[in-house]
């Protein structure tokens, strides 16, 4: 009998939406695995198994084609660029091999908003990218929570947090502004491509005090059947 697939419940949004506050307040006092825990569990594997991996990704033919069509109508021409998306691809099939549940404060819709942003790539098209968040998500079961916020609101976060790891925070304020209204509407293109793929999406409204986003991403969990976890008092 064929094993379950991952249950997959992954945050997404732009920085300072709030993920990573949210996933930890969420998961805090659960055995919930989180992105730190699949990051670890990548890193252990063995040289001989990613080799495996990445020969397994080239005879993936639609994937691949997906991928490519994605390079080309993106211009995704830089090797970083490139190098970044083979990655995503490679790290796709490994996750598949993987126990669920898991509650990810970044997964594959965000690497792939980021690789979208490095390259400048502002307004895609949905229709484009949907074959290949498709074969990304293949064999899994996902709920993606999309975390709407404006880009006064993730200014202010952003400006706020003192050990932010994006590239965002390294910006000047009048950067940062820039860059937040510039590529305002990347998330939603990328989240009309999952719906296109087929993929579960839910919108929370990342402006709300964090309990009330916390009980609403509780509720999606309980719904999906995933573990539950402890409120705070």
């Amino acid at each position: 009998m064929d094993a379950d697939p991952p249950l997959v419940v992954e945050l997404f949004g732009q920085p300072g939406a709030g993920k990573s506050t949210l996933a930890r307040f969420v998961a805090e006092g659960s055995e919930l695995p989180t992105r730190a825990a699949l990051s670890v569990a990548w890193k252990r594997q063995p040289k001989l198994s990613k080799a495996a991996l990445l020969a397994r990704t080239l005879l993936d033919a639609p994937c691949l084609a997906a991928a490519t069509k994605v390079a080309l109508n993106g211009r995704l021409f830089s090797g970083d660029s490139l190098s970044r998306l083979v990655r995503l691809l490679i790290k796709s099939h490994w996750f598949r091999s993987q126990s669920g549940p898991f509650l990810l404060e970044e997964g594959h819709l965000q690497d792939l908003w980021s690789i979208l942003y490095s390259a400048g790539r502002r307004e895609p098209d949905p229709r484009q990218l949907a074959p290949l968040i498709r074969c990304l998500y293949r064999g899994l079961d996902v709920q993606i929570v999309y975390l709407e916020v404006d880009p006064q609101s993730a200014f202010d976060r952003i400006r706020a947090r003192t050990q932010g790891k994006s590239r965002l925070d390294r910006l000047s304020q009048e950067e940062l502004r820039s860059e937040l209204i510039g590529h305002a509407d990347l998330p939603s293109r990328l989240v009309d491509a999952a719906r296109l793929a087929g993929l579960r999406v839910e919108r929370l409204d990342a402006s709300l005090p964090i309990e009330t986003s916390a009980g609403q991403l509780r509720e999606i969990m309980r719904r999906l059947g995933a573990p539950a976890t402890k409120r705070r008092r």
